[in-house]
């Protein structure tokens, strides 16, 4: 059995660490012994509790790389007391290839590095400098797609899908039903939007959105499901502009985040930048019309109802986001085949991971 650690920031309910659960819950688990390192665990994670019930070990470290000195130190001696076969870090810049180096120094045989993003505004100039770093100290170069590798690295790299199960998020009419009845939607057509809470993620261009379309007196609910640091600047700015009535911001609850995809009506991503959305394959294949950001990577559109526009912060901008919703509301299409053939089905995808961790490819 070989041994795997996972890096990763958190256990949280993020899109990097669902695309590792996927991958993880899909593979052969008699085949290795998977452990994870986080990297910011002053508090605990939401898969925290199911992890370890599946046997997999956790650890934290104590010193976040802001201490960069006391977090070298604590990250060499992890690799000093812990053996490992293959070490997979993920990341959204090029300043982790430190623990690819003190992985390798300890005699980790395969290191893997793992980028999950096209873009980065965290430290980019030490992104640049340390890119070539990681040709030195990483074996094996990954990305979700060909953008997000091309910003990684500065050589060769190979693309591993975001996968999911797409029969999980395939449109149920009698789940829709259930939850317009639990929220008390009527008439109401739903906008919708899955993701974190932060800055990145750009949930305030939705409220703006929000705001014209309640001076159209459209009938509509906005329902954003996430959790993070910006939940209480959301939920300010709606009842400060009297949206109340018209947005819900919903925490998310483990496998419930499925069935909102066949509640909503039409999708609304206005990312500043992504890799390859694990939350775009999901509406796609439950067949959601999508509006997205023109700033991601145009990879992402797999189904033909899927519309780039900008996320400029002007009233102009706002109100072609407010007539693309009035426009491409319920116009639902069968997703679920177009993503499986565009090779982001989990089943077979975790198959080439295997492969990867026992050195087969």
């Amino acid at each position: 059995m070989r041994k795997i650690l996972e890096v990763l920031s958190t256990l949280e309910q993020g899109g990097t660490e669902s695309v590792v659960l996927n991958y993880l819950n899909n593979m052969d688990a008699s085949l290795f012994q998977i452990d994870f390192l986080v990297i910011y665990g002053d508090k605990k994670g939401y898969y925290e509790d199911n992890l370890k019930k599946c046997g997999h070990k956790i650890f934290k470290l104590k010193n976040t790389p802001r201490k960069v000195f006391a977090y070298r130190k604590e990250v060499k001696k992890f690799f000093s007391l812990n053996e490992y076969d293959v070490v997979h870090i993920h990341a959204m810049n090029s300043l982790r290839y430190n623990i690819a180096k003190a992985a390798k120094k300890s005699g980790v045989k395969t290191t893997i590095y793992h980028s999950h993003t096209s873009h980065c505004d965290s430290h980019p100039f030490l992104h640049k400098i340390f890119k070539a770093r990681l040709e030195k100290w990483c074996d094996v170069k990954i990305s979700c797609g060909y953008l997000a590798g091309k910003y990684m690295y500065s050589g060769k790299f190979m693309v591993l899908n975001n996968a999911i199960n797409v029969n999980r998020f395939v449109f149920d009419p009698q789940k829709r039903e259930k939850l317009r009845e639990e929220y008390g939607i009527v008439e109401s057509y739903v906008v919708g939007n899955v993701g974190r809470l932060v800055n990145v993620k750009n949930q305030i261009f939705l409220l703006n959105v929000a705001k014209i379309l309640k001076e159209r007196n459209e009938k509509f609910i906005l329902i954003i499901v996430g959790d993070g640091d910006n939940y209480g600047k959301l939920l300010e700015f709606t009842e400060k502009n009297g949206l109340s009535e018209n947005v819900k911001i919903i925490k998310p609850v483990g496998e419930k985040i499925a069935e909102y995809y066949s509640l909503f009506d039409v999708f609304a991503f206005p990312s500043l930048y992504e890799g390859l959305s694990v939350a775009l394959l999901e509406t796609q294949a439950n067949g959601v019309p999508i509006l997205a950001s023109d700033r991601i990577p145009k990879e992402n559109a797999i189904s033909k109802n899927f519309v780039f526009l900008p996320i400029d912060e002007n009233e102009e901008t706002y109100r072609k986001w407010a007539d693309a919703i009035a426009e491409w509301k319920q116009k639902r299409v069968d997703g679920a085949n177009a993503v499986a053939a565009a090779g982001y089905e989990i089943t077979r995808e975790a198959k080439k991971l295997e492969k990867l961790y026992n050195g087969c490819l």
